[in-house]
């Protein structure tokens, strides 16, 4: 009995999510289901692709995310099929599920395990918790280790150049923007911006067209998924009919810089590689 009860301790899993509460399994996940797009990415770049058995609406990388059964998006989740499915796992994004949804899911037979991504050091520290989660931490801790020292170098090179101010659009109807604790801040930051509001009070929220035309940024930054000259043109007749001086717009795959996982450092990439060239205009 005593070799039995060692065993089990050992095998048991146990730490606090990003809400605070105390998540324990009794041995690794093995049947894992992401609610968010990221989530998903995150499982597979941890090591754990293989068990995954269900995700979003929304979810499309890796390709293989696709073949998955879907159990809702961020309007809601469907508890029936996520019962069916048996998971050993939920892993819910704080900001983007229903916190309604998440109290009724943590109140059924599978931990839900909340993650809540704020800075960019956070895509580490998520692929860490899902290694330790799925015992896959040394998949997950090469691949968190290569984010940090890629995070670092564009860090480096950024450090000395003109500061860019930029407001970041992610929606056009209604405008909605980013406050300076979201995480595309941070990834202004990397590239030696900063967000061109940085008193706008909500993580992400509407915000009003004057509001915009009147910050002093220099550029704006498109994540909705439009075509660069759709966005420059929209911009173009705002700005002109409005009197105020016109902006560069720079446009990004939502995908590459929205989704905290590993391939936002691309998507940084590119938008240091943008504002790069804006420097290189005299913008």
């Amino acid at each position: 009995m005593l070799f039995f009860c060692v065993a089990l301790c050992r095998a048991e899993i146990s730490m606090l999510d990003d809400k605070y509460e105390q998540i324990t399994i009794t041995e690794p996940a093995r049947r894992i289901i992401a609610l968010a797009p990221h989530l998903a990415e995150l499982t597979y770049a941890a090591g754990a692709g293989k068990w995954l058995i269900a995700a979003v609406r929304g979810a499309d990388y890796p390709p293989d995310v696709l073949a998955l059964p879907s159990v809702g998006d961020a309007a809601g989740v469907d508890f029936e099929r996520i019962r069916q499915l048996e998971p050993d796992l939920i892993l819910a994004w704080g900001g983007g599920n229903k916190p309604a949804d998440l109290d009724r899911l943590a109140s059924g037979s599978a931990p839900v395990f909340v993650m809540e991504p704020r800075e960019l050091n956070d895509i580490s520290r998520h692929l860490r918790m899902i290694g330790r989660l799925t015992a896959t931490q040394a998949v997950a801790e090469h691949t968190a280790a290569r984010i940090e020292g890629e995070l670092q170098q564009l860090r480096e090179r950024y450090t000395n150049v003109s500061t860019i101010d930029v407001v970041v659009e992610i929606w056009h109807q209604p405008l909605f923007t980013v406050g300076e604790a979201h995480m595309l801040s941070d990834a202004l930051r990397v590239c030696g911006a900063r967000n061109a509001l940085p008193d706008y009070p909500l993580l992400v929220g509407p915000v009003p067209l004057e509001d915009v035309l009147a910050a002093s940024g220099d550029v704006i930054l498109s994540v909705t998924g439009m075509m660069a000259a759709e966005v420059q043109s929209r911009w173009s007749a705002y700005q002109s009919l409005s009197g105020h001086r016109g902006r560069q717009v720079i446009s990004v795959d939502p995908n590459l810089l929205t989704r905290p996982g590993p391939r936002m450092l691309e998507g940084i990439e590119m938008l240091c590689g943008q504002l790069d060239q804006v420097r290189a205009n005299g913008g």
